[in-house]
């Protein structure tokens, strides 16, 4: 695999060259470039597997590399550093295909966890993706959206095969290979809703599944749907339908 390391700085693509185990990561060939032209050519004349890319290199941006990556259809992914947390940067490498988007100063073991994502992604990406589950009676939920992006469709289908459990945004970012800043970040942007909104929501539903169709006892779908402490179970649950567990129970009781 070939890695194209982009920045103005000198003493930065040295850095970035020299302090990451590069060979354990499996990567063969290590390009440079100081300027987002020089960078274009090389985009355009070698095979680039991984781009890691400053944005603000005056007189143009970073950006404008992942653009050039999207118009030529390669299958490049772009990981983007910066010392500069706009949203706005943020936001633009989402919509141009990000792989990753990394605040500095960061430790090279960041940098280096990001880039073991990527060729994982890589080797994946040889498979079709399968589409995510859509949740039941629902056109107008975050989850509806799910197409939009592979990395959100896997992350939607991660929490729906792991709704049993205390989900959290660290683990789910690490199952989509992901850093956990840029995975918000995306699901918010392509859904609208949050990570935790999504999850709540996809709990509370099963729950309310589970309550109208089944017998079980209210404690146990508290811990169906990941939920260790009943009460606060109970209080999640009446804050998002209004009713209590048991009263909405005994309202759906045929």
């Amino acid at each position: 695999m070939t890695v194209l390391i982009v920045d103005d700085q000198p003493d930065v693509v040295w850095g970035e060259q020299n302090s990451i185990d590069w060979k354990n990561l499996g990567i063969q060939r290590i390009l440079t470039a100081y300027s987002v032209g020089d960078a274009e050519t090389l985009l355009l004349e070698e095979s680039v597997d991984i781009l890691l890319c400053d944005i603000e290199m005056p007189p143009r941006n970073g950006l404008e590399l992942c653009s050039l990556i999207q118009e030529k259809k390669l299958s490049t992914r772009c990981i983007f550093l910066s010392a500069h947390a706009k949203f706005s940067y943020a936001q633009e490498a989402v919509r141009l295909g990000g792989f990753d988007y990394i605040l500095q100063p960061a430790p090279y073991s960041d940098i280096e966890s990001a880039v073991a994502r990527a060729i994982m992604d890589i080797h994946e990406k040889s498979h079709a993706d399968p589409p995510a589950r859509p949740p039941k009676d629902s056109t107008e939920h975050p989850a509806h959206y799910a197409g939009s992006s592979n990395s959100v469709a896997r992350a939607i289908e991660y929490i729906q095969q792991n709704i049993s459990r205390d989900l959290n945004r660290i683990e789910i970012a690490e199952a989509v290979f992901l850093n956990p800043e840029y995975l918000s970040r995306l699901f918010k942007l392509k859904t609208g809703g949050t990570l935790s909104e999504y999850i709540t929501w996809e709990k509370m539903e099963l729950a309310k599944e589970m309550l109208k169709s089944t017998d079980i006892p209210i404690g146990l779908i508290a811990q169906k749907t990941g939920y260790t402490n009943f009460s606060y179970f109970s209080q999640v649950f009446k804050r998002y339908t209004g009713l209590s567990p048991l009263e909405y129970r005994r309202m759906n009781d045929c």
